[in-house]
């Protein structure tokens, strides 16, 4: 239960963030309202989302192991939200696999490296988001991707732990020029959760690692009230799509299938930027309550994750920082990618 229990509290650290920022402050709700939404208790998107992580657990507990064909296919079909580009990766992926080379433990190195200098380049022909906030919505796809790779990085590599920290501390200079929170996040989370999961005894290199992290967010944030807004309002929007999605889904699929499903969100109120919309944000706008069945399969693909503890580290991860960001097609192919090649392991077979 290692990986539902490290969930569970991340999610209700986060839900309870977000209930007091619209609820419990009044002082914070009527900032998260200056966007122009209508007031609300948030009562039917607490309550959705309680409904939906029953079902994530209940997927978790069901001990389901979808075949690898059908992981595949998923896999394949997920990649048409950035076609042709994401299906032609996704085809030299499952080459891969069919010839039994796995890159998640093969090249952890190289997806680290990666996620470390290619930023620099982008910023290098385009500019650095810290000093041009124009720049923020055109480079968050490229980053996006360049974070997963370091989460694989950080995830899977056999690194010593100082040649980790090491290359967080640059992750961190590098992700901070890109302004986004949740990125930074997302290059942390592994790097705390080995800590966490393997190495207990290194607490204050745990504890140091969680302060600096905090410490970054919130001068990102500009302050504690920022931060808890930016949570009250990711809330906020979800509580939207609640609201406008049941019972059978509002997008029937184009936010999955979308390359940027936080603008296609944005656009639903009258916006022209990009608005995070929560774990179960994308499950309930496009499917509505049959999206519990998403659900279901999330909570079945965390636990099939725990078979190999660097797959446990990077899918707790990637389903932490979806946290706030929301799940999308590419989060969806990582963590498909990861349990794919996991059934590699000469190991798997004999943990069933």
């Amino acid at each position: 239960m290692k990986g539902l229990k490290i969930f569970s509290f991340a999610f209700f650290a986060y839900l309870s963030l977000a209930l007091y920022s619209n609820y419990l402050d009044e002082d914070l709700r009527a900032l998260v309202y200056q966007r122009g939404f209508v007031p609300s208790a948030v009562i039917m998107g607490l309550i959705m989302s309680l409904i939906f992580f029953l079902a994530f657990t209940a997927g978790y507990f069901s001990k389901l192991q979808l075949p690898t064909s059908i992981l595949i296919i998923l896999f394949l079909m997920l990649s048409f939200h950035d076609f042709p580009v994401a299906f032609i990766l996704s085809l030299l992926t499952l080459a891969a696999y069919y010839i039994k080379l796995n890159p998640f433990e093969k090249f952890p190195e190289v997806a680290l490296g990666l996620s470390l200098t290619v930023p620099l380049i982008l910023y290098g022909i385009k500019g650095v988001p810290l000093f041009n906030q124009d720049l923020r919505y055109e480079l968050v796809g490229p980053l996006v991707l360049l974070a997963l790779l370091g989460a694989v990085g950080i995830s899977y590599s056999n690194l010593p732990t100082k040649i980790k920290t090491l290359s967080l501390l640059v992750y961190s200079v590098v992700f901070f020029l890109g302004t986004f929170r949740s990125l930074l996040l997302l290059g942390y989370l592994p790097y705390l959760l080995e800590l966490y999961t393997n190495k207990s005894e290194r607490r204050r290199e745990w504890l140091f690692s969680g302060i600096f992290l905090l410490g970054l967010i919130l001068i990102m944030s500009g302050s504690l009230t920022g931060l808890l807004v930016r949570v009250g309002f990711t809330f906020l929007v979800f509580h939207n799509i609640v609201r406008l999605s049941l019972p059978w889904g509002y997008f029937q699929g184009s936010l999955l299938l979308s390359d940027n499903p936080r603008h296609l969100v944005s656009e639903l109120f009258g916006a022209s930027t990009n608005y995070t919309y929560f774990f179960f944000g994308q499950a309930v706008g496009d499917f509505g309550i049959l999206g519990t069945l998403e659900a279901f399969l999330l909570g079945a693909f965390l636990r099939e994750s725990e078979r190999d503890p660097k797959t446990l580290v990077f899918l707790c991860s990637v389903m932490i920082y979806a946290l706030d960001s929301g799940i999308d097609a590419l989060i969806l192919m990582f963590i498909l990618g990861a349990l794919i090649f996991q059934r590699l392991n000469s190991n798997y077979s004999a943990m069933k």
